[in-house]
């Protein structure tokens, strides 16, 4: 009898034993707060850095933002800050804004009709004197220079190593030294008589009309008849040459 009370006893206290493991096993704990809870962090345990591309574009983009901000949405840039908008890629930053009339500047009307100014020509200048060089022009010529400035023409040669050959097709522009003193011109200068009622020829000039006469200044001529140009003269022109 008493064998059988302690197994039932026994019996009894394996099944209290289990009942209570049991319930144990299935008893539900409260929520930990989400603030208390330790992170989990994955992989190695440590942040990795952002990439240096990803920082300037991060820049930019803040850049960008701020600008949109100050000058697209109504707000107004800090003060000191000049907002620049940046053009859009493959647009014209010199195109006209839609609703923007430009109205270009005015210039100052043309008169189709106007003259154009003349270049002044400047006219010969009279000679007192020997001068120490003098610059061929069209129409002249050694001898003829010889006569004006009563030179000997063989000292004015030797002077500038020409010779007679020489001396008969030399070009405008070439700079003659004037022999300074020796001998006058050995006969008249003047090859033809003046003054003088002169008509103009064609082709020819106020320096060729000097060399004409021999012994006459082109700026005389040019100062008596009051002319504009001396290489331009009309054929058929009467010239007072005195």
């Amino acid at each position: 009898m008493n064998t059988q009370k302690k197994t039932r006893l026994i019996l009894i206290t394996a099944i209290v034993i289990t009942t209570l493991a049991l319930t144990g096993c299935t008893r539900e704990y409260a929520p930990i707060e989400e603030s208390l809870a330790t992170p989990v962090i994955e992989g190695d345990g440590f942040a990795e850095p952002l990439p240096s591309d990803n920082i300037d574009g991060l820049l930019e983009s803040g850049a960008q933002t701020a600008t949109a901000l100050a000058a697209g949405v109504g707000g107004d840039a800090p003060p000191g800050v000049e907002v620049t908008e940046a053009a859009s890629a493959g647009e014209d930053p010199t195109a006209v804004p839609e609703g923007v009339t430009v109205t270009p500047e005015s210039e100052s009307p043309v008169d189709p009709t106007a003259t154009p100014t003349a270049t002044a020509i400047a006219p010969p200048t009279a000679v007192v004197g020997k001068p120490a060089s003098y610059t061929l022009k069209k129409g002249e010529f050694p001898y003829c220079i010889a006569r004006r400035f009563n030179i000997d023409p063989s000292e004015l040669l030797a002077l500038n190593n020409l010779s007679s050959t020489q001396a008969q097709s030399l070009q405008p522009g070439l700079t003659l030294s004037i022999p300074q003193s020796g001998a006058a011109f050995p006969s008249a200068r003047a090859l033809h008589a003046h003054p003088v009622s002169y008509t103009v020829p064609s082709n020819t000039n106020v320096y060729g009309i000097a060399c004409f006469f021999g012994d006459v200044d082109p700026a005389a001529i040019v100062s008596r008849n009051n002319i504009a140009d001396p290489n331009n003269v009309t054929a058929g022109t009467v010239l007072q040459i005195d």
